[in-house]
């Protein structure tokens, strides 16, 4: 039995008697859609392909079909329980059928633990008009996981009198793409590596300072860190693939992971120097001002893959055993956001806008303060990837912000984020004219200059623009009908402009 069905099995055992349940029927809601692209030339334009949750195609042509049922928390309850199952058929997509969705959750009081595959968003960043975080965004198809946490900010009053919040979760999953890599390096260059049955933990830790009661001024404060762990590693060779490392998967590595720790025996040679698995995550901070007509909220997030990025230091032995410390600059590398809304009007609602820049890295040099071949070297960081897990991507697609591009626009069939040396510019507006018509606007300028290992001979750049609106007619109660176009300018993706169209059915399966 596959590692997905294991997985997917219990929670059938649990919705499907859950269903059946003539007290709970009136909550359950039901979503049907129907997309289809058609579009013109090198690929389908990029914001009709990102952050759609994996559920997208390259392709110039494409389109799916899925159905989906939810039933959501009791906000009125202490102890209530959620689920969901959507599924998908697609044409022209990395695979033709999607468990899109398939979970169960439990809440008590602010508590929640979650089994299942679960769409999810880019933490303390608009769902629909942020280009999304470092670390992670909707980009990717959701993974398979474990999570337990408190997910909204929750006060401590009985000791801070609400002006403490604070939100944080774990999570243990597993990586479902490994025979997609497999047969999408079926062309790829020999040598070329990819791997299968990736392990996946994160885990967060945030604060909120402020009280609404008394200041509309709020901080915040977090940590995400994320870890690729476990899994087999192939390599193309012309006798054919060739299984080259099985990475240890025992439980003591889950613990490796929770708390970053060098491999063992069984590890590769990097992991035993360094930490096991792929570790990458983020720090943010936010700024917010809120009234009930006015919303500002400033955010600045900063990616790391190491010690040099996470804290700016590192430090390094000589040969007598002397730790000398080195000062990098990794703040120079970020997110830097403001979203604003503005008082109700017909015109504009949510404005965001977002700047990034990722080519610092920690320097264009090696740096090793001693001159000695025994103290370790720090410099020219390799954002998203890793010479075992390839790249932080899941179904080709990344798992961060989506102007890192995807290893699906590789040129050839490959694992890798090659473009991670970049500057990018990006706005979103979205607005409600009429009661039944809400629209959305999205342009991001991005500049490339490739890695400090493979750069570009002269920098790249990229514009990507997307217009879209949904209709939904009050004597149509619950349709939504969708149209968006989408433009590209780029000499990496190409130039590209197409159309998608919705068709979306919403409603419960009870008037209850």
């Amino acid at each position: 039995m596959s590692l997905t069905l294991k997985l997917i099995l219990p929670i059938l055992l649990f919705v499907l008697p859950v269903q059946a349940q003539k007290s709970e029927w009136g909550k359950i809601r039901y979503e049907v859609q129907t997309d289809v692209v058609v579009s013109k030339g090198k690929h389908a334009p990029f914001w009709l392909v990102s952050n759609r949750h994996g559920l997208s195609s390259l392709e110039n042509y494409n389109g799916n079909l899925s159905a989906g049922v939810f039933r959501d928390f009791d906000k009125k309850r202490g102890f209530t329980w959620a689920y969901g199952a959507e599924f998908a058929g697609a044409w022209n997509y990395t695979s033709p059928f999607h468990i899109q969705q398939l979970y169960a959750d439990i809440k008590y009081n602010c508590w929640e633990l979650s089994f299942g595959i679960k769409e999810r968003w880019s933490e303390g960043k608009h769902k629909t008009l942020s280009g999304g975080g470092l670390t992670f965004s909707p980009n990717a198809r959701p993974i398979p996981q474990i999570r337990f946490g408190i997910n909204e900010y929750t006060p401590i009053n009985w000791l801070f009198k609400g002006w403490l919040h604070v939100k944080g979760h774990l999570s243990y999953g597993w990586q479902t793409d490994g025979g997609f890599q497999h047969a999408h390096m079926k062309n790829a260059a020999l040598r070329s590596r990819y791997i299968k049955n990736v392990l996946f933990h994160e885990k967060s830790g945030f604060i909120k300072i402020g009280n609404k009661a008394k200041t509309p001024v709020s901080v915040e404060a977090g940590l995400e860190m994320y870890t690729q762990f476990g899994g087999q590693v192939w390599e193309k060779r012309a006798e054919g693939d060739s299984l080259i490392h099985d990475l240890p998967h025992s439980y003591k590595e889950y613990f490796k992971a929770f708390i970053p720790l060098a491999g063992g025996s069984e590890s590769t040679e990097m992991d035993q120097t360094n930490v096991n698995g792929n570790v990458l995550g983020s720090w943010h901070f936010a700024l917010n001002y809120q009234t009930d007509k006015w919303s500002i909220r400033a955010y600045y997030e900063h990616y790391y893959e190491d010690h040099s990025g996470l804290f700016g230091l590192d430090y390094h032995y000589n040969r007598e055993g002397k730790k000398t410390w080195i000062t990098y600059h990794p703040w120079k590398d970020g997110l830097f956001g403001l979203e604003v809304t503005i008082p109700k009007n017909r015109i504009v609602n949510t404005i965001v806008y977002e700047y990034i820049t990722s080519r610092e890295q920690s320097g264009p040099i090696l740096q090793n303060p001693t001159g000695d071949m025994m103290g370790q070297a720090g410099g020219k960081d390799w954002y998203y990837t890793h010479s075992y897990y390839q790249s932080w991507q899941h179904w080709g697609m990344a798992m961060c912000n989506p102007h890192f591009l995807s290893p699906l626009y590789n040129e050839q069939p490959n694992m890798s984020m090659p473009y991670s040396r970049l500057r990018s510019h990006h706005i979103g507006i979205d607005g409600k004219p009429i009661e039944q018509l809400t629209y959305r606007i999205m342009a991001s300028w991005t500049r490339y200059w490739g890695s400090y290992e493979d750069p570009l001979p002269t920098p790249l750049a990229q514009l990507s623009t997307m217009a879209e609106i949904n209709f939904a007619p009050k004597r149509l109660n619950g349709w939504i009908f969708t149209a968006t176009i989408a433009y590209d300018h780029s000499k990496l993706i190409g130039n590209n402009i197409g159309g998608q169209f919705t068709i979306c059915r919403r409603g419960w399966l009870s008037k209850k």
